[in-house]
């Protein structure tokens, strides 16, 4: 291996403790705040007795917190931030092993003009959606060839890309709304909701709940995203949208924790901003 290929500056592919402390944070991240050291034990394959010993490691470096109940483990910010740098290391890694190998990959994008195998086209994100443009579009800076015919509108296969899209990054906007126990959309302010909808001016509307649907009801507004609408309301973000949630108080934080997990399986950070209007 070149010095090239070297993966970070965690060197967790060499070092057995780093990548077994890179898989413990893994497993949590994915099953916190109750997640028992037998679980990953039984996961990772490794003794339970060499996971505790890692827990320890993990609390006194400050990636883990304890919480007041048995098995009540959390992530601290430390340790998202990195879970994060650590997958990025190792995506970076992987592309340039693909790149060596010379593994062919096709990308799909959608032609906005017509288009002849061979040629080569520039690509742009509009609204999250890939397209395949002429070279010379002004907002081009990612390139391809294309493997087949297509005609506008049509979808196209992309190969030998090269660039980067230019992508902005979007945001969620959490709309905090009481549960029904709590008066349900009759202890909305409705008023407030319409104002903080209209300022951030969403690309996308996505609600949890029949409370949710309810507010959406009494101001006028249909959802775009009804059903995972964490998972995609994250890779909408991704994609340079602006999400709009309505979700009840007490789901707030696992969708919190679940917008995480996408931004660290992304090597990224998903920006969200929770607004609580309950009266």
């Amino acid at each position: 291996m070149n010095k090239s290929h070297k993966i970070d500056q965690t060197g967790i592919l060499r070092d057995r403790g780093e990548f077994n402390k890179f898989q413990i944070l893994l497993e949590m991240m994915r099953n916190q705040p109750h997640i028992k050291q037998k679980d990953i034990s039984d996961a990772l394959g490794i003794t339970i007795q060499a996971v505790s010993k890692y827990f320890k490691k993990l609390i006194k470096e400050g990636f883990i917190e304890v919480g007041s109940e048995r098995a009540n483990y959390r992530l601290t910010p430390k340790a998202v931030e990195k879970l994060r740098e650590d997958t990025k290391n190792l995506e970076e890694y992987i592309s340039r092993i693909v790149n060596d190998l010379k593994i062919e990959r096709v990308w799909p994008a959608i032609a906005m003009q017509p288009i002849k195998a061979g040629d080569d086209v520039g690509l742009i994100m509009r609204d999250g959606v890939l397209y395949a443009v002429a070279p010379n579009y002004p907002d081009a800076e990612a390139f391809g060839s294309a493997t087949m015919d297509a005609s506008p509108g049509e979808d196209v296969g992309l190969r030998d890309l090269r660039g980067r899209v230019k992508l902005r990054q979007g945001k969620i906007l959490l709309v905090k709304l009481p549960s029904i126990k709590e008066g349900g959309s009759r202890a909305v302010d409705l008023a407030k909701v319409h104002k903080i909808f209209e300022e951030f001016e969403p690309d996308r509307i996505g609600v949890m709940g029949a409370v949710g649907r309810a507010v959406l009801n009494k101001l006028g507004l249909k959802a775009d995203l009804e059903f995972g609408i964490t998972r995609a309301a994250a890779l909408a973000a991704l994609r340079g949208l602006n999400v709009f949630v309505l979700v009840v108080g007490r789901m707030v934080q696992r969708v919190i924790e679940e917008i995480d997990k996408v931004s660290v399986k992304h090597a990224t950070y998903i920006t969200y901003t929770v607004k609580d209007v309950r009266i």
